[in-house]
């Protein structure tokens, strides 16, 4: 076997890649941010030719109105399941983003799910050596890095991120996978939630593609607003210029918005009463529809700790989103409450582990910085488990929250010690694509 290929954290600097359920992330290694950001979800266009192939457009322009073009991601279950355009994807974090043309001269670090399959690590090691050209590649768990990033070697990550919540339990640096919990409740379907409730309730959303001018009017009163007529959706004409893709994607960013803005977790636990006497918040809809909202704003992430109550039927009976692994991963129609998928974790785990795993809490993803979250959260954990210390890590600072992973990377990616883990292309070349199985993990 070739020696391993060393690179000193001072001598060169590494490029650090990560994608996750909604972001792509992507920069250099040593720094406290990515360079770029942007939507695993992207646009397709067919072309005026029927001979030619579509245009497909990823990063922020994907969110711009472009007639006919659809919306998808190449991300599902927090793993890639598209792998053509999770190529274009790279390609625009790494060409047009960061302006590389190749990777000749850095090292590549992958951060991935804990619960990757074995196809997806080789195929990104092919990519990073094949295409990109890399002299060195190495992959790493995304639930490794937030604990590193936090400077813990044993953790409980509890990541709360647009499609998924998950719950990974890490001992000395190590993944305990039998006790790995998922399931797909988290900002979207919060997102979903709360537009559903507004359409029950006769709220119109109307997304800002639609907004030609407005003008402002008192609290729920109807909108004064000229609206791009030719661009309305009409889900009954095939060929509408507006697919039901690209609306509904442009409808849950206006929920997006609305849950960062209005949104909060009850503490310090849910009580009617409470929610009634919580003061209401304002949102402007860009319409220039404006109303205050109060139980609502309320009710939508307790689907968080009580998805039996508070999720509405329709969504706990459509399909379950595809999943690629064995890693326990609730159905719609099964969906716990975060603190029963944390003891679910915890049971999986010798009880000498788990008040070590208590004591060193990491939480994650954006979802996570709804207000009085943290202390919801301190409070259900203690209440599964009586005695024991509960003690949280949540980074005030919103980028550390949301890129703890990419974080992760970029410390660990940039240490002169972590040189001797580095997969070569001498290696890649002798032994294949498989070669991530030997020194990956």
């Amino acid at each position: 076997m070739s020696p391993p290929v060393q690179y000193g954290g001072d001598e060169v600097g590494a490029v650090v890649l990560d994608i996750g359920s909604g972001t792509v992330r992507a920069g250099y290694a040593g720094e406290d941010a990515p360079k770029t950001l942007f939507p695993t979800a992207y646009s397709t266009v067919p072309s005026s030719d029927p001979s030619q192939p579509p245009t497909h457009v990823h990063g922020v322009a994907s969110q711009l109105y472009r007639p006919h073009g659809t919306i998808q991601s190449f991300v599902s279950d927090g793993i890639v399941t598209d792998w053509n355009a999770a190529e274009r994807a790279i390609n625009h974090a790494f060409s047009d983003r960061m302006r590389l043309k190749s990777l000749e001269e850095y090292p590549l670090l992958v951060t991935e799910a804990s619960w990757n399959t074995k196809e997806n690590r080789e195929k990104m090691c092919e990519i990073a050596f094949e295409k990109w050209q890399t002299p060195a590649y190495y992959s790493v768990d995304k639930s490794v890095m937030s604990a590193f990033a936090s400077g813990k070697g044993s953790a409980l990550i509890i990541d709360v991120g647009e499609d998924l919540t998950s719950v990974v339990p890490i001992y000395d640096g190590f993944v305990l996978r039998k006790a790995i919990q998922k399931q797909a409740v988290a900002g979207s379907l919060i997102s979903e939630v709360l537009l559903q409730q507004l359409q029950s309730q006769n709220i119109p959303v109307t997304p800002r593609y639609l907004v030609k001018t407005k003008e402002a009017v008192a609290p729920d009163t109807p909108s004064n607003a000229s609206l791009r007529e030719e661009r309305r959706p009409n889900p009954s004409d095939p060929n509408a210029a507006t697919t039901p893709s690209y609306h509904r994607s442009q409808e849950l960013k206006v929920m997006h918005e609305m849950k960062e803005t209005v949104c909060e977790v009850l503490t310090p636990t849910w009580d009617d009463s409470a929610a009634q006497q919580k003061p209401t918040r304002p949102f402007e809809f860009p319409d220039g529809y404006n109303s205050s909202f109060s139980t609502l704003r309320l009710t939508a992430p307790e689907i968080l700790f009580n998805p039996s109550r508070f999720l509405p039927q329709q969504f706990t009976t459509r399909p379950a989103p595809p999943s690629l692994s064995t890693i326990a991963s609730h159905p719609p129609s099964a969906f716990l409450p975060l603190q029963r998928l944390i003891a679910n974790s915890l049971q999986q785990i010798d009880p000498d582990l788990q008040a070590t795993l208590l004591g060193n809490i990491v939480v994650t993803g954006g979802t996570t910085l709804l207000p009085g979250f943290v202390e919801r959260l301190q409070n259900e954990i203690s209440s599964i488990a009586p005695g024991v210390k509960v003690k949280i890590h949540a980074p005030a600072n919103s980028s550390e929250r949301t890129h703890s992973s990419w974080l992760g990377g970029s410390i660990l990616a940039s240490l002169g010690t972590f040189h001797q883990l580095w997969i070569g292309k001498d290696e890649y070349q002798e032994f294949g694509k498989s070669v991530v199985h030997r020194r990956g993990k």
